[in-house]
């Protein structure tokens, strides 16, 4: 039995659908995290889980029991909202204190899992400062030490990082990951940015139009996507057509591509995924190890990153194909004709 499994669930607003039948399965100390493009559907999805929106139709378990006539409250999920919804009267033990008082618990009992909440979360010394003095990455905390106080049996949180500064997102994300982990709190999180979700996820389910295209772990996602459109949410943007000649070969724009083709059919039209990190510029004219894939190109631009190059290669067939070079590399200039080596694993064939 799933710790949480949505089953069917569909829910429009108003003559617009929203979600189509929408089924996942969590397990008990997951950290699961629902992956879309604005309007998805993925923060709606959240809000029934809630119970703050009621599906037409499908339904919620919670270790196998349905929550569809259970209100919100009684659900004891934890849920973080991405502008915090913090409560400017009160100071920083005032917020995260605030459920605990819902739940009727002694002062004594309230003072002692404030501490613990601002100790978990590292602001021991910003108790009594007023919420409006804090930072955005502060605001955060104490946004999350009030979901974790109630002792939730399920936190939710709805693009949490979403409004802070990319470098503090950076810094927070760890941070959130060590803190979940470490109380093994079950959680789902909302979120259309593919570096979060990769970061801080157990499991992605990418959304697409009210639907889950696929969900999987986060190494499976990046290396199998399921269809292009997958791929290119995520960034994978070197989608090629083709059609299969054999099980291991297919004939592309760029040329006869040696890679396996299992479970297509021969003569069949398939997309072919070239992941973006895995390419080697061959210097003259080595051929490279045995197996390896060559594409011949000029690169058209080239863009330093910081970690990386960022290149840009336009094929002899004419294919635009993108590729982030790491730093120690020796950069190609703008004009340059540049050989790739690519190896059959850095290349997914999708429907």
């Amino acid at each position: 039995m799933a710790f949480l499994e949505i089953k069917g669930i569909f829910k429009s607003f108003g003559s617009t659908p929203v979600l189509r039948g929408v089924s996942l399965a969590m397990e008990e100390t997951q950290i699961l995290c629902i992956l879309g493009p604005s309007g998805s559907g993925k923060t709606t999805l959240l809000r029934v889980i809630a119970g703050l929106e009621h599906p037409e139709q499908g339904s919620v378990l919670f270790k196998g029991r349905d929550l569809r006539n259970t209100r919100p409250h009684l659900r004891r999920f934890g849920m973080m909202f991405q502008e915090y919804a913090l409560f400017p009267h009160l100071d920083v033990s005032g917020n995260i204190a605030f459920g605990l008082h819902m739940l009727g618990l002694s002062r004594s009992e309230i003072a002692k899992r404030t501490g613990e909440m601002l100790s978990l979360v590292g602001l021991q010394g910003l108790s009594g400062r007023n919420v409006s003095e804090l930072s955005g990455g502060e605001r955060q905390r104490v946004a999350l030490a009030r979901s974790l106080a109630p002792y939730p049996r399920l936190l939710l949180l709805d693009e949490p990082l979403g409004s802070l500064d990319r470098g503090l997102r950076e810094k927070l994300l760890g941070d959130l990951r060590k803190i979940l982990r470490r109380i093994g709190m079950t959680t789902i999180v909302v979120t259309h940015d593919q570096a979060e979700a990769f970061a801080i996820a157990d499991t992605i389910a990418v959304m697409d139009q009210g639907e889950i295209a696929q969900m999987d772990t986060p190494e499976n996602l990046y290396r199998q996507p399921a269809n292009p459109e997958v791929a290119r949410f995520l960034g994978l943007v070197n989608l090629v057509r083709g059609r299969v000649e054999t099980g291991s070969s297919i004939a592309t724009p760029l040329g006869l591509l040696h890679v396996p083709a299992h479970g297509h059919e021969r003569g069949e039209e398939v997309t072919v995924l070239i992941r973006p990190d895995a390419v080697v510029i061959c210097e003259n004219d080595e051929s490279g190890p045995t197996g390896m894939i060559t594409i011949e190109g000029i690169v058209h631009d080239c863009l330093f990153k910081g970690r990386s190059y960022h290149v840009e290669v336009i094929t002899t067939g004419s294919q635009a194909l993108f590729f982030d070079l790491p730093q120690n590399t020796l950069a190609p200039s703008v004009g340059d004709r540049v050989r790739l080596l690519l190896s059959p694993g850095a290349i997914t064939v999708m429907p």
